[in-house]
């Protein structure tokens, strides 16, 4: 054989070889395991958390910016608009506490040690708070309205800019509820999906996979 025809097998040769490398070297990577229902339901808890916690860091931001422009305003402003901005000063020093102390208890929280019970009653507590909270919000609408419109009919220029300052407040907080309250639904709603009668019929259990 000559040198020339060597040289042409070899090449083929090794030509195929790196062709089947790939396909070796993915036979020989196992497949991740698929996690255990624990595992899920830590994870599961964990992404809740971190969503709530997430959300309470945007209320405490609005708060600090409502608190910043409405000093600022109190001193740059008169009438109507210093109203205003008295009132989102005065309206978030409240956002600020419940942020604070909401902020404190998501870090604080263990999801990965709750068992289902615990998993199960700490969704449906937050959803219920967030539909209380949205309720509370189209109140606060309302009493905005009827103090700008109290305000147009006394001449008041502090009325009208406490009820610009509660919509505005009042709008905000619905549309964060309301979004928080859908992103804990669907975070519930994946867990409930999972559920089934335990054995015997007393109780729940998670289905797996």
């Amino acid at each position: 054989m000559s040198p020339l025809s060597r040289s042409v097998r070899s090449s083929l040769v090794l030509g195929l070889l790196f062709l089947a490398l790939p396909v070796v070297a993915q036979e020989q990577v196992p497949e991740p395991a698929a996690p255990s229902a624990r595992e899920w339901l830590a994870a599961h808890n964990a992404e809740a958390v971190h969503l709530n916690r997430v959300a309470m860091g945007v209320l405490f931001g609005w708060a600090v910016l409502n608190i910043g422009t409405g000093v600022a305003g109190h001193f740059a402003t008169e009438g109507e608009k210093r109203a205003f901005f008295q009132a989102n000063a005065a309206w978030n020093v409240v956002n600020l506490a419940i942020a604070g102390f909401g902020y404190h208890g998501q870090a604080t929280a263990e999801p990965a040690t709750w068992d289902l019970a615990r998993s199960l009653a700490e969704g449906q507590k937050m959803e219920k708070l967030l539909l209380l909270n949205t309720g509370l919000d189209v109140g606060y609408l309302a009493f905005g309205a009827f103090l700008w419109e109290r305000g147009l009919r006394k001449d008041s220029e502090r009325l009208r800019g406490w009820g610009k300052s509660l919509l505005v407040q009042g709008g905000f907080l619905f549309a964060f509820d309301a979004v928080l309250w859908f992103l804990n639904s669907r975070l519930d709603g994946q867990l409930t999906a999972r559920l089934v009668p335990a054995p015997g019929g007393v109780g729940l259990m998670l289905t797996w996979p």
